[in-house]
């Protein structure tokens, strides 16, 4: 992996080491830079083995046993007794053996009687270097073995009886740290944070630590802690900086820079969660981002979604549309910590505010449409301009004192505003008590009803097409269907803006000729009355409305009429009053024909 040959010396290691790191990087890939990590330290050791053995070679090594038997046994020769040589004893050697054999039985438990011995043996030091050896090979795993060492024979610390060189002194204090993470890991595994950071701390204020070198490898072996490891959060993060004084604002950081930075935009990311966490776990949607939260990573049933889509501002649009595009962009994974998050749903429910006033003024016009002026015009007291200009007129009359009503109004609804949801609860159907349209039964019902009461004194057809209005108004109104009526309403809207001149125009023309044509009315073509001409044989200087010739001449009118069962009903008070109202319009008809010029 490193691409070095079998005699690579150490030095030849970390130089390729340092060469395939600027193209291995952990925020790209993790498990490559891992292997490769793993790779370097490999090598190392076997450099770093490969160095010792060489050392070795160039000295005589003997077995205790072996120097028993040649200091037991004589040498003989020809020579005489002067010429006689004996063989040189290799302490050194008888050292390294001895010490060899005494580790080779060591434990954690045992470790200070075997050093005891070794001490006794002569073969302290060499007990301690082969012992070092055994804790540093790289398949070993006693982890008990390397802490008892440390402790007892006191490595790493100004006090340590043995010389260590640089190299291993690192490659010790990696082995103790990686020993010490996987309680770490445990701790965050379980989602201890606290016992976490105890540990951090009690493992910070170890002596083998003491030394700045050390205090540095600590650092970054916690930053690469961090880095591999995925289960922490920001709170955790931010007291791992103060712990180590870690200071992004002023450059204080563990070395490489990269991983570093990988780190400071992962806890931006766990604090940008835990931040919409919190406003989900509240249970409010009082602010802006709640109901964003609310509508994009916990929508719930389409009902709450409704009711909480109609109070929203702008803002809240804006919200969500900012928290998709982070999520789409830079956190993917929350998708994955918010498994019931619809990005698009929330888009359905994005509809304009609707003014009451206009639908108020909708409804009042299609109530004079329907009522209001076919009843005038049944009763023969309005033509075609008067009808225009009541269906212009009495509408915006019938809205603002609508709007006046309810200002009034509003605030006793404020007041009683949770008793009344807890009566429309109760006493509203589903169906009727729409979320979306949020219909009360005091705020909404006490004023339909007040309004039906007072027009029901016009007759019941004024009562049956109010009622119809309302129950149009009711399964029909664009609360309960914002979508259906969005693109009508951007129609309109549309229209609006590209002709708002020509319609001011229009209207000011309309009402002009209206007021016009009231106060200076056409005359009109004279009128053949009906069928017999009984009333028109009587001139109208002459007809007395009160006499009883005038009460047949009614009766017969009405037998000629278009619906004669709505005057047979009439009172002897109402004949005289159409008698009255039949003799001006025949002496305005008179008059129209013998003026000059006719």
């Amino acid at each position: 992996m490193l691409g070095l040959s079998d005699d690579a010396d150490e030095r030849t290691v970390k130089r390729h080491y340092a060469k395939l790191l600027k193209v291995t990087r952990p925020d790209e890939d993790s498990k490559a830079f891992q292997r490769l990590r793993e790779a370097y330290e490999r090598a190392i050791e076997l450099a770093r083995n490969r160095a010792e053995e060489d050392d070795d070679d160039h000295s005589p090594t003997v077995t205790l046993s072996l120097a028993s038997e040649l200091s037991a046994q004589p040498v003989t020769s020809a020579h005489n007794s002067g010429d006689l040589v004996h063989p040189a004893q290799d302490t050194d050697a008888l050292a390294r053996q001895a010490a060899r054999l005494l580790v080779e039985e060591t434990t954690a438990e045992n470790l200070p009687h075997q050093h005891q011995r070794a001490v006794e043996q002569g073969c302290d030091l060499p007990f301690q270097q082969r012992l070092l050896d055994r804790c540093l090979e790289a398949d070993s795993s006693d982890c008990d073995l390397l802490k008892a060492a440390v402790d007892h024979l006191q490595w790493l610390t100004p006090w340590q009886s043995l010389r260590i060189s640089a190299d291993r002194e690192i490659q010790l204090t990696q082995r103790l740290l990686d020993s010490e993470g996987a309680r770490l890991e445990h701790a965050l595994a379980e989602g201890k944070e606290r016992q976490f950071l105890a540990a951090l701390q009690e493992l910070a204020q170890q002596p083998w630590l003491a030394s700045l070198e050390r205090r540095d490898q600590l650092q970054r072996w916690a930053m690469f802690f961090l880095h591999n490891y995925k289960g922490w959060t920001a709170a955790l993060f931010d007291r791992v900086c103060e712990l180590f004084a870690w200071d992004d604002r002023k450059g204080v950081f563990p070395e490489p820079e990269f991983i570093w930075r990988n780190l400071i935009e992962r806890c931006e990311k766990y604090a940008y969660i835990e931040h919409w966490q919190r406003l989900l776990a509240g249970g409010k949607t009082d602010s802006v981002e709640e109901k964003a939260a609310r509508l994009v990573l916990q929508p719930g049933r389409k009902v709450d979604r409704l009711r909480l889509a109609r109070f929203c501002s702008a803002d809240v649009w804006i919200a969500c549309e900012q928290l998709c595009s982070t999520i789409n962009n830079r956190y993917p994974e929350m998708l994955e910590v918010f498994p019931e998050a619809d990005l698009q749903g929330w888009r359905t429910l994005r509809v304009d505010p609707m003014n009451p006033a206009v639908w108020t003024w909708i409804c009042w016009v299609l109530f004079t449409a329907l009522f209001m002026i076919p009843n005038e015009m049944m009763k023969g007291e309005l033509d075609g301009v008067k009808a225009a200009v009541m269906l212009l007129m009495y509408p915006l009359f019938m809205t603002g004192l609508c709007r006046i009503a309810m200002r009034a109004w509003r605030p006793v609804c404020l007041a009683i505003e949770e008793a009344d949801e807890w009566i429309s609860d109760l006493l509203l159907p589903e169906w009727l008590h729409w979320p979306a349209s949020q219909a009360l039964v005091v705020r909404h019902g006490v004023p339909l009803v007040l309004i039906g009461v007072l027009l029901s004194s016009q007759g019941p057809a004024a009562q049956l097409c109010y009622t119809l209005l309302m129950l149009a108004w009711i399964f029909l109104s664009p609360y309960r269907h914002p979508q259906i009526y969005a693109p009508i309403r951007q129609a309109v809207r549309r229209f609006l803006h590209v002709n708002a001149r020509k319609i001011f125009m229009s209207i000011i023309v309309i009402a002009a000729s209206a007021i016009y044509m009231s106060l200076h009315p056409i005359a009109p073509n004279p009128v053949q009355t009906s069928g017999s001409g009984h009333v028109a044989k009587a001139l109208p200087g002459q007809l007395d409305c009160s006499s009883e010739q005038a009460m047949e001449l009614m009766d017969k009118e009405c037998r000629n009429a278009v619906l004669p069962q709505r005057c047979a009903s009439y009172t002897r008070e109402q004949k005289i009053s159409q008698c009255w109202r039949l003799r001006t319009r025949l002496q305005r008809e008179l008059d129209i024909q013998t003026a000059p010029g006719h």
